[in-house]
């Protein structure tokens, strides 16, 4: 019923993302993207695609991770995006307000190279974006990025239309669950057909679980939680949630059975 669409699982051992999935899957996730952040991880979100049925990747270069690449990332990526089970470019994008993050002069060559990558393959591109909506949903439209999901939206009004007037999607953590959250008057202004979930695991669990080490079983509180706020049934929220993830990953297929391991 529900689909976590932003997770980093690269750094699980096999033993521990075993755990992971069958908790996911035993509570009613169907699909789960394992996204990385740069060259190395990405190849461990491969890994761990091809022995489960229910996890589908990302790969790309975070803002956070664009220094010291090295000479063929690009060559590297692209390879790398060629898997059937990588159905999305990201994370990647611009963020403007965190100091620890390397400049922006670093951050936007490197993410506009990586949404020419997402263009030419046809695919979907996965955006960390702080401070910077309105450039990044400009950037992508300038490059000709059809579909992109801004992951962990946080954002006000103002950045929340510029996403929506480009036809972008967005996607809420378990910070729409937070009592304090502005996300929780803001959701009523995004279309629900525009509207994704994701648990950002390991960070930002729900409430309940606030504080502890988020997973993807708990993605379930976000939807739930978002229901409540609309006034709707969780059921139509999970299988509204489902037809936008399949319109906006098109390489992904949902999963019959969970895959043995």
């Amino acid at each position: 019923m529900w689909i976590d669409s932003h997770a980093h699982l690269f750094d699980s051992s096999d033993n521990e993302l075993s755990l992971i999935v069958d908790e996911a899957t035993g509570t009613g996730v169907d699909a789960i993207v394992s996204t990385a952040t740069d060259i190395i991880n990405a190849r461990q979100v491969i890994h761990h695609c091809e022995n489960y049925s229910q996890l589908w990747g990302a790969v790309g270069i975070s803002p956070f991770d664009v220094t010291d690449l090295p000479a063929t990332w690009f060559d590297d990526l692209c390879s790398l995006l060629d898997h059937p089970k990588i159905i999305a470019v990201g994370e990647t994008g611009i963020d403007a307000t965190n100091p620890r993050y390397p400049p922006l002069s670093l951050q936007r060559p490197v993410f506009e190279q990586q949404l020419i990558a997402a263009r030419d393959r046809q695919l979907p591109i996965i955006i960390h974006s702080r401070g910077a909506e309105k450039e990044t949903a400009g950037l992508c439209r300038a490059n000709g990025i059809v579909f992109a999901m801004f992951h962990c939206f946080t954002g006000d009004h103002r950045s929340l239309r510029a996403i929506l007037d480009n036809g972008y999607y967005v996607s809420l953590s378990g910070i729409v669950t937070f009592p304090r959250s502005e996300l929780r008057d803001l959701i009523r202004n995004i279309p629900i057909e525009r509207l994704l979930i994701e648990t950002d695991s390991p960070y930002l669990a729900p409430v309940p679980h606030r504080g502890k080490k988020n997973r993807p079983a708990l993605v379930r509180f976000v939807g739930e939680e978002i229901a409540r706020l609309l006034g709707k049934p969780s059921g139509q929220i999970g299988r509204q949630i489902q037809e936008n993830f399949a319109r906006l990953f098109q390489k992904y297929r949902p999963a019959a059975e969970p895959s043995p391991h």
